[in-house]
């Protein structure tokens, strides 16, 4: 019996994991707790209605929480900015012709909803485009005032700072940055001690920051933290001591994977590393105690936390010792974060996995684990496919970093092979890690008997300076020889067929299944059945003349994006290939996928292609409705039923209707 022969006949030993259940909002997301630990609010998904706001009280988690929602806006997140009030943030579709896009709200709320202050009620559509408001974020809660903290209002021109009165909602600016500044830190009193500057002369930009010990001394720079951006290594900013005279920063400056390490103000000098790890970069650090969680009064470092495979942390503080081990006996096999209160009395819990979908407990006096929630129910390891990390060999001998997802219940050597998805992941400045992955892709893929591989190709961010900037000018080149040889690695272990291999990616990742699709009339032929690219980038061009927000992303990450164009090689598709993106995006312009589609009808016109655009989709996730969902999600699977040359032939989604497509279509 041939080894296709037996994964044809494989079934996965769970079933499908549905589209309505992927299309849905999440059961709930986003948790926090409140700073005396009293309560713990998130977002809830509700089918047929917008998400709405849930608050527990911790005394007695067995009382239905408080409910609140919005007829028109979609809640994205949450935060408590003090005991008692929530700060809220909601998405709301904007049209606005060509700039038609999802504008970002905020609002102050009781925890019960009764007060519903919104702090965005500018007209973005009558505002200038440099003055967009394109986000908030809480810049200092203020812990030692209980109605005003500190809200960064991020522009497209800069940043302000406004002192919030969370009663009345009066903003005070206190202070303004303009496109080349921004404010980093600031104390427990709401001081502003440090920000960053660029400063450009011929063609190399310079960061420099500025520290001030109170809000009346003048800035003074830290030359011995000056850098050129243009070197291209990360220098943050982690803490500023009580003292003044100490500034933790994660760097990787002399290191390929980031460390942490201690600037000292007087003498102007970086200390070597004071913790680091040799395979995998130090993400964050934390200072204070499990008594004083505000650094108020102590700030040694209390925790900090390296980007394995998914977040590790080393703690140091006594109370969050014995709460990890008590943890990771009771949660086994996850990935288990903590946020605790009250010194360890009450904590906030999460646990995720590959096929663990995340999930929220109360910790309670270190005794009782209340579970509150998990963000899709009913799915677990019993019915959901296992992952692993590890590392193959590139053709050039590189070590890539990739997971591997395969089927409940397959086993190799009674299975044999298996169909394969490569799904790499946006950015490409990012990374995919062993989370429960929110989007759903690898276990709707997975619990469909195919194996899933999510290659961390070189121009990912977060795994090593190496890495990262491998991927410099190897747009659909070097960074897609990766991802090639990590399908044809797995073909040599036994694990994936051959002739049933297919790519799927969204944003970068979808300008990934266009490169796959433009290569296979060269230097990928033979290699995949189909191609889908969602949100797609695909006129290297016009993206590297166009990224970003700003002119600093446009000009140090656009410099990078240069190599094998899409747009250039359309004539060379020689599989069937689905492209499907929002009209409403603006982040990866639908201009992308407007203009291949009109090209492909002029120089592909036989090509199996498709193009659909999904009507107020914009390009994030949070931005996206379940009817949205709905319609990309059932685009995805049916063109692998019917348009995916030998996958169409083994699988079938059951009731999707047949759109084989023969000419280049809208």
């Amino acid at each position: 019996m041939s080894s296709q022969t037996q994964a044809d006949g494989f079934k996965p030993t769970g079933p499908a994991l549905p589209i309505n259940t992927m299309s849905q909002d999440f059961s709930i997301w986003g948790a926090r707790i409140s700073p005396d630990g009293k309560h713990i609010a998130a977002i809830a998904g509700l089918p047929g209605q917008n998400p709405v706001v849930r608050v527990w009280s911790t005394d007695d988690m067995s009382k239905p929480p408080m409910q609140f929602g919005s007829r028109t806006m979609r809640f994205t997140g949450l935060n408590f900015v003090s005991n008692s009030k929530l700060i809220v943030f909601a998405n709301q579709p904007v049209s606005a012709g060509a700039n038609s896009d999802w504008y970002g709200r905020a609002a102050i709320a009781n925890l019960d909803g009764s007060s519903f202050l919104d702090i965005s009620n500018e007209q973005t559509t009558n505002t200038r485009d440099d003055d967009f408001i394109i986000g908030y974020n809480v810049f200092n809660r203020l812990p030692k005032e209980e109605d005003v903290i500190l809200l960064e209002v991020q522009r497209v021109s800069g940043s302000e700072i406004v002192r919030l009165n969370l009663k009345t909602g009066r903003q005070d600016r206190i202070a303004r940055t303009a496109e080349d500044e921004e404010f980093l830190w600031s104390d427990g009193d709401g001081t502003i001690k440090l920000k960053g500057q660029i400063r450009v002369a011929n063609g190399i930009y310079t960061y420099r920051y500025l520290f001030r010990e109170t809000a009346d001394a003048p800035w003074q720079e830290l030359k011995g933290l000056t850098y050129s951006l243009n070197d291209r290594f990360s220098l943050q900013p982690a803490h500023i001591s009580n003292d003044n005279k100490s500034l933790y920063v994660i760097t990787n400056k002399d290191t390929n994977f980031s460390v942490l390490a201690k600037y000292d103000i007087a003498s102007d000098t970086l200390g070597p590393p004071i913790v680091q790890n040799t395979e995998f970069d130090i993400s964050s650090a934390s200072f204070g105690t499990a008594n004083d969680e505000d650094a108020l009064t102590e700030d040694p470092l209390r925790t900090f936390c390296w980007d394995g495979p998914s977040t590790e942390c080393q703690y140091f503080d006594p109370v969050d010792k014995r709460l990890q081990a008590l943890l990771e006996r009771a949660l086994p096999g996850t990935n288990i974060r903590f946020g605790s209160r009250n010194g360890g009395a009450n904590v906030l819990v999460t646990a995720t996995a590959p096929n663990v979908p995340t999930t929220y407990y109360l910790l309670k006096n270190e005794r009782q684990l209340i579970k509150i929630g998990a963000a899709l129910e009913g799915w677990d390891r019993k019915n959901l496919g296992p992952a692993e990390w590890f590392y193959y060999p590139a053709s050039d001998g590189f070590q890539i970093p990739a997971i591997l997802y395969l089927p409940p219940g397959y086993n190799k050597e009674r299975d044999g092979r298996l169909p394969l998805v490569v799904m790499p992941h946006g950015g490409p400045w990012a990374r995919d890690d062993m989370d429960f992955d929110l989007s759903y892709w690898p276990q709707m893929f997975a619990t469909r008997g195919f194996a899933v591989l999510l290659p961390q190709y070189r121009g990912s961010r977060g795994l090593g300076k190496a890495l990262w900037k491998g991927g410099d000018k190897q747009w659909g080149a070097l960074m897609q020889d990766d991802k090639d040889d990590g399908a044809r690695w797995l073909v040599k272990q036994g694990i994936v067929d051959p002739d049933r291999m297919m790519m799927y990616g969204f944003s970068y990742g979808g300008f990934a299944a266009a490169a796959a699709a433009t290569r296979s009339g060269g230097r990928s032929a033979g290699l995949w059945q189909c191609a889908i690219s969602g949100a797609p980038v695909i006129d290297l061009p016009r993206l590297a003349n166009n990224w970003g927000a700003n002119r600093l992303s446009r000009i140090l990450q656009g410099v990078t994006v240069t190599g094998f164009d899409p747009m250039q090689n359309l004539d060379q598709v020689k599989i069937p290939w689905l492209i499907f993106h929002g009209d409403y995006d603006r982040q990866a312009d639908t201009i992308h996928s407007r203009t291949a589609a009109a090209r492909m009808r002029q120089v592909n016109p036989s090509a199996t292609f498709r193009y659909v655009e999904i009507p107020k989709m914009a390009h994030g996730g949070l931005e996206s409705t379940p009817e949205q969902r709905t319609q990309f999600l059932t685009l995805i699977l049916d063109w692998m039923s019917n348009n995916c040359g030998n996958i169409s032939a083994s699988f079938k989604e059951p009731g999707l209707k047949t759109t084989v497509s023969k000419r280049a279509s809208n």
